[in-house]
């Protein structure tokens, strides 16, 4: 009997830590924020990229570096290393369109846009789960704000 009590432990016991552990190959993002953006740059807002059912996919991040210069970085939580539709957009207040900044492809680990916006803006970005159109993605956007 105390046999079996020991080995329902131990097995109970190695269950315990196999559920626990992370799967084995998962992956974590090397790129930060701060280092794709740049020197100078500091975040001041992120939001995180959300599917329907509330997965959270990556990160959105809105990031400042004095002069007027935004950085707006998504950055993969999930599909890391894998070419995913992925998108980071700045948003200029302005009756102009072409005022606003987009990078969208199918990246492997974020993606980026960089520019002088010293007026009101608004950030987004979403990590898609196949390359191209379609599938399910997870994004995020933020109302107009940070004016100056």
């Amino acid at each position: 009997m105390k046999f079996l009590r020991r080995a329902l432990v131990a097995l109970l016991g190695v269950a315990a830590v196999l559920t626990a552990a992370p799967p084995a190959g998962a992956a974590t993002n090397p790129y930060t924020p701060t280092g794709v953006c740049g020197a100078g740059y500091r975040v001041i807002s992120s939001l995180p990229a959300k599917t329907d059912d509330r997965r959270e996919w990556g990160g959105v991040y809105l990031l400042y570096k004095s002069g007027g210069y935004n950085c707006v970085v998504t950055i993969k939580w999930s599909f890391i290393g894998v070419a995913t539709d992925t998108f980071a957009g700045l948003y200029r207040d302005s009756e102009d369109s072409s005022q606003n900044l987009y990078d969208r492809g199918n990246f492997k680990y974020y993606a980026v846009v960089r520019e002088y916006a010293p007026q009101c803006i608004k950030y987004a970005g979403w990590v898609g789960d196949r390359a191209g159109d379609g599938g399910t993605t997870a994004g995020a956007a933020s109302g107009w704000g940070w004016c100056d």
